[in-house]
């Protein structure tokens, strides 16, 4: 990966990225649907939300869909290739109109996905999202600190280290507090508003003078962390112990935290050899 040398910024998401937890997406859905559903309907719900995620069903991490017809879409380049109704019958592709597809690119989404088909309402969603995300903060269900990933990650010099997460304050900043990673980062973006708001940065870095192939975004979810930056061909790096049905090739892909340790390990190496220091890496 010669190209790990001209890298001068990396952008890192947060949430399955900086920690990696997928036990919270049945808490979170049965949150939602507690006291409104019946116990077996959410165990089956939850059962189902595993079953995307893990790629038994015809829909995946990687399609998109839309959310007012419940159609699914398996896509090239984000362009609907097959479609399919909820069941898998395979539908003739049709004009979607005006709907909006939603992409599935992480467990947040499939729970967002879950929330659509049972029409949940917002509300309900928000307070099982407030919910999960203090639970993920307690000893019983508490996320894993990976200090030697934000180590190696404040080893790195002269580069440019950007935190850019979709989630909100306050939360957004009580899981910085908690992984204390407040002097990892030169700066943080909350509620980030994704994609969106990476294309408005990657915009910014660009007119600042930095060229596409200088840059590197770190992410779990390709709609959001990575597309933007692929797309004016810049360097991007999947992380996800799940498979994705997206023939996008990015840079590199990891599936776990060790992975991307390593990477950035070997990012660190390569601007050592680079400034022409002689100590040995360790």
């Amino acid at each position: 990966m010669q190209w790990l040398k001209d890298i001068n910024v990396l952008i890192f998401d947060m949430d399955g990225t900086l920690y990696q937890d997928y036990t919270f997406m049945g808490r979170y859905i049965a949150k939602m649907m507690n006291g409104n559903f019946p116990e077996i309907e959410i165990e089956e719900t939850v059962a189902l939300a595993y079953d995307i995620l893990e790629g038994n069903k015809h829909f995946k991490l990687g399609f998109m869909y839309d959310p007012e017809k419940l159609i699914f879409y398996r896509q090239q380049d984000l362009l609907p290739v097959t479609s399919y109704d909820w069941d898998g019958l395979e539908l003739e592709i049709a004009e979607n109109g005006d709907s909006a597809l939603s992409y599935i690119g992480d467990p947040w989404g499939i729970a967002q996905l879950i929330a659509v088909w049972k029409n949940i309402p917002a509300e309900s969603v928000k307070k099982a999202f407030d919910d999960v995300r203090s639970e993920m903060l307690t000893e019983a269900y508490c996320i894993i600190k990976r200090t030697d990933l934000f180590e190696e990650i404040k080893k790195l010099e002269n580069k440019r280290v950007i935190l850019m997460t979709n989630s909100p304050v306050p939360t957004a900043q009580e899981f910085v507090d908690f992984l204390e990673i407040n002097e990892v980062f030169d700066e943080f973006y909350f509620d980030g508003k994704k994609p969106n708001g990476i294309k408005e940065l990657v915009t910014k870095l660009l007119a600042e003078g930095y060229e596409p192939h200088e840059i590197l975004s770190v992410g779990d979810h390709p709609w959001n962390d990575l597309y933007p930056v692929h797309k004016i061909g810049g360097h991007t790096c999947l992380i996800s112990e799940y498979k994705h049905d997206d023939a996008t090739e990015w840079s590199v892909s990891v599936e776990s935290i060790d992975e991307l340790v390593d990477l950035v390990r070997m990012l660190n190496e390569e601007s050592m050899i680079a400034t022409g220091k002689e100590e040995t890496y360790g």
